[in-house]
This record gives structure tokens, sequence and C-alpha cells, in this order.
């Protein structure tokens, strides 16, 4: 990816242009200037002279111009080849070019024109490569000042900017610093740095709270689970019916649930990568199948199981249990007629469903954390979880849902197989 240009290259580039657009004006300013000047001059000349022509006419007599390059021509057709046409095509004109690189300005008179040959007079011309080389240095030296110009401003106002980067992109995320806003000058950056240090102190104070809700959550709840599990392995060692040992059994699945949970939800608080795990996809779906059935009854609903018995995915028990459950709980729940199929083939766990489906205007927004319809009796956290659980295991999750229902695949690549032992 191309890097863009920094902030000082910006503002130096900004100067140079700008002075560059300034010289070029201002060079054509200048040379119509003088160009103008010029013609006025040749103009005055000829307009004092046509004074006394007249005077001269009105005494009778033959107009004798007392500069030399200016003659006098009683007609239109008595002017020089060339310009005789153009004064009939264009009456008001009075500057013009002939050949052999000659320049003529014409003053009408009451009777006849003053011409006057000026090609030999004129200054702009000879000193127009003087006076382009003149302002191409002045372009130079004033692009040189400009350009040192902007570095010093570029130096004063970004150097703050830059340690006020290199602090804050220098500091671990987890040791913000602070009272660094009061090293800088109390300008917009300094307001800037006051802005960045109590965003930073507010996001810190937020980050330390939730990770001692984490922490105290995990302990306050680890201690009732173990009181709960020792007795329930007091009660399974008693003497029990059939009947008291199925629920102790299921009791007991309830609580490694609760525990395998909630390792599960603080491996997705935690910032580090979740240690790798394998399991077999068959009894985990199943399980699943068994926690959720509760959402199946008195519903008619043909559930459809695909998965080979052999399959082992890349990833805990844990918090496959909890991404099945969630996504299980969805299908059971708004399909109230029809099938239900969960199959997994090259890679792609696929839970479908031939429920209502999820309408247009949720779709875009699944896995954001408190989206449901407006009949759902749940809190919208299902498939946030989901996302959370496939970001965190590198898992890829797709939704396609329609009037014909929904389908859910889930990436599960394949674990390696465990060798017998020999």
């Amino acid at each position: 990816m191309n890097k863009a240009p920094s902030l000082r290259q910006q503002i130096l580039a900004t100067f140079a242009l700008a002075t560059l657009f300034i010289a070029v004006v201002f060079s054509l300013t200048t040379f119509l200037f003088a160009y103008h000047i010029e013609d006025r001059f040749f103009a005055s000349q000829l307009a004092e002279e046509a004074i006394m022509a007249e005077q001269q006419l009105a005494a009778g007599l033959q107009p004798a111009p007392r500069l030399a390059y200016m003659h006098y021509y009683a007609t239109v057709e008595a002017l020089p080849s060339g310009i005789d046409s153009i004064i009939k095509r264009q009456p008001r004109r009075t500057e013009f070019t002939g050949d052999d690189n000659q320049h003529f300005h014409l003053q009408q008179l009451s009777q006849g024109y003053l011409l006057a040959e000026v090609s030999q007079h004129l200054i702009v011309r000879d000193i127009r490569p003087l006076m382009l080389k003149f302002l191409l240095l002045e372009l130079l030296i004033t692009l040189l000042l400009t350009s040192c110009l902007a570095w010093l401003i570029a130096r004063k106002l970004l150097t703050p900017l830059q340690q006020l980067t290199a602090l804050i992109g220098n500091t671990p995320q987890q040791s913000p610093p602070t009272g660094f806003a009061a090293k800088f000058t109390p300008n917009e950056i300094g307001q800037l740095a006051t802005t960045l240090e109590l965003s930073w102190a507010r996001t810190n104070d937020f980050i330390n709270r939730e990770q001692l809700f984490t922490r105290d959550l995990s302990h306050e709840l680890r201690t009732p689970v173990t009181i709960s599990q020792g007795a329930l392995n007091l009660l399974a060692g008693s003497p029990l019916s059939a009947e008291q040992s199925i629920l102790v059994n299921r009791l007991n699945a309830a609580q490694q649930q609760i525990e395998q949970t909630i390792s599960s939800l603080l491996a997705l608080a935690r910032e580090q990568s979740p240690a790798a795990g394998s399991c077999q996809l068959l009894p985990v779906v199943e399980t699943s199948i068994l926690q959720q059935h509760y959402l199946l009854a008195d519903k008619d609903i043909q559930l459809e199981l695909t998965i080979a018995a052999g399959s082992r995915v890349a990833i805990a028990e844990a918090p496959l249990l909890i991404l099945l459950n969630n996504l299980l709980a969805n299908a059971f729940s708004y399909t109230h007629a029809g099938t239900i199929s969960i199959s997994y083939q090259h890679s792609l766990l696929t839970v479908s469903d031939s429920g209502s489906g999820i309408a247009e205007d949720l779709q875009s927004q699944l896995f954001r954390p408190g989206s449901k319809g407006p009949h759902s009796q749940g809190q919208g956290m299902g498939l946030s979880i989901v996302s959370r659980l496939c970001e965190k295991w590198q898992l890829h999750c797709d939704i396609q849902s329609s009037e014909q229902g929904t389908r859910v695949q889930v990436t599960l690549p394949q674990a390696t197989p465990i060798a017998p032992l020999a």
C-alpha cells in the first residue's frame, strides 16, 4: 500500500505550488504592463503629432511629422500593402504587424492617416529574454525563501504533534501515560493532548473495571460451582433410585457445562489467543441437541443429522458447545414445523431450518449485541456470542435467510485424527 505524504511534505508542496502560481501570474502581469506602457508611449507620440498635422491640414499644408519613423498618408490606398486591406475590414484598428518583424501604430486624421513604423524603437521586444531570465531567477529565489519559511512553519507546528504521536505510539496499552498533556503549549495541539489524556484515562478505568468484574465473577462463580459439584459427588455415591440417578447425571452434566461456559467466556474476555484444542464433533452436537431439545416440544419437526461418526474438528469442546447451543436454540425456537438439518461436510458445519426466516432489516446487524426481532423472547445475544467465538477461534460464519428458512454455515477445520495406542 502506498504511503501517504507526511503533513510536512504537504505543507512544503502547498507553499511551493502557491509560490509558483503567484510567480506565473506576476510574470504575465509584468509583461502585460510593459507592453501596455510601450503602446501608450507610441499612442501619445502619435496623438501629439496628430494635433500638429491637423493644424497643418487646416492651413492647407501637407502634414510633415517631426519624427522620422512617422509618415503621413492621404488615403487608405496609399498605406503600405496589407495595412490598407486590414483598415477596410477593421476601420478602428490602430496596431499592425508587417513583414520582416515590422510593427506599426496608426492614427486616423480628419484627412488621411499618420503611420508610425516603431519596430526599431520597441524596448520590450529587445529586453524580453532578459526579463524572462530575471523573472526565472526571481522565481527560484522566491521558491527557496518560501520553502525555508514553509519548513520553519511546519517544524513549529508539527514538532509538538510528532512528539504527541511518538509518545502515544511508544506507550504500552496496559500502562497509558498520565500528565503528558501539561508538556504541550495550550493551543490546538495542547487541547488535543488534553482530550487524549482524558479519553485514555476513562478507557483505562473502564478496562480495569471490566477486568476486575471478570476476575471477581469468575472467582465468585467457581466457589458455589465447586460446592455444588462436591455435593453432587456425595449424592452420586449414595443409594439412589434409577430416576434419581438420571437426575443426578443431568445435574452433573449441567455442572460441567457451567464450568466449561465460564472458561470459554473468560477466554473471550482475554486478549491472548485461546489454547489449541480438538474434539469429536458428533458427541458435542448430540449433547447440544439434548440440552436444547425442550424447545422442540409439541412441534411437528423432523430433525436430520448428517455427521460422520469419526469427524474431529480443531476447536475445544467447551467453546464448540456454546456455539452449537446458540445456533440450535435459534433454529429450534423459530421453527414451528418442517425440517431442521445439521450436517458437516468439507469443513463446513451447516444448520438449516424451514422457519419463517430473519427480517431483512435485521440481517445487516445480526451479530450486533441486543439485535433481535419484535417477537423474540431472548436478549438478542446469541449470534453476538457466536460471532465473537468465531472471531476468537478464527472461524468463519455465514448466515443466509429468506422466507423459506435460515441457513448458518461455520467453518470448522478438521483436526488431525488421534493415532490409536499400540
